[in-house]
């Protein structure tokens, strides 16, 4: 009875969360089956439910309710590397720079590798409203376990933990989704010390 159902019960629902894990986040098997856009050290899905984009993904945005997150709301934007493509690692510092880019919000948060969000939470968010720009629309933030040593500057604490950077971008000119090189990425830069 048990090699008769149960048996291929349980292996039905092996393979099918071996199959479908892959492609729930952005990496180098999801981006071949399902298609994205690497920028530098950055990679993305656009277009997450437009009607041309891979079935798999808009069933997995469907699934999981992200009701926000369908064109022309929200693109998001992962990495793991630095600008000189070195993993990031919470051994060091780093300043994440750019420019602004057109949307009505933007955030960058930091994960830890399984994609779970750290503590304290609130201090790993920089955001749009809170980060002063330059004259330039340009920001600059600071990755670091160790704030107290930026006295002026705006931070995110990765408390000395290997993190990946989400930038989330919201409400985005359409322009974007028409011309992806034109989507402004930040960079990673190392603190020497």
């Amino acid at each position: 009875m048990f090699k008769k159902t149960v048996l291929p019960i349980l292996l039905g629902v092996t393979l099918g969360i071996a199959t479908f894990y892959p492609i729930t986040f952005t990496n180098q098997i999801s981006l071949k089956l399902i298609g994205g856009v690497k920028r530098g050290n950055w990679i993305t899905h656009f277009d997450q439910s437009m009607e041309k984009q891979n079935p798999w993904l808009r069933n997995y945005v469907a699934f999981n309710g992200l009701l926000g997150s369908i064109r022309p709301e929200i693109i998001y934007l992962e990495t793991m590397w630095d600008d000189e493509g070195e993993k990031i690692s919470g051994e060091y510092d780093y300043i994440l720079s750019g420019i602004s880019p057109e949307c009505r919000y933007w955030s960058f948060v930091i994960y830890d590798y399984n994609n779970r969000r750290m503590e304290p939470y609130e201090e790993t968010v920089a955001n749009s409203y809170r980060t002063d720009l330059n004259n330039n629309d340009s920001y600059e933030i600071v990755l670091t376990a160790h704030p107290e040593n930026y006295s002026g500057k705006y931070v995110i604490n990765h408390s000395g933990k290997d993190f990946t950077l989400t930038m989330r971008v919201y409400g985005p000119v359409l322009s974007y989704y028409e011309q992806k090189e034109s989507m402004p990425v930040g960079s990673v830069t190392k603190v020497m010390q």
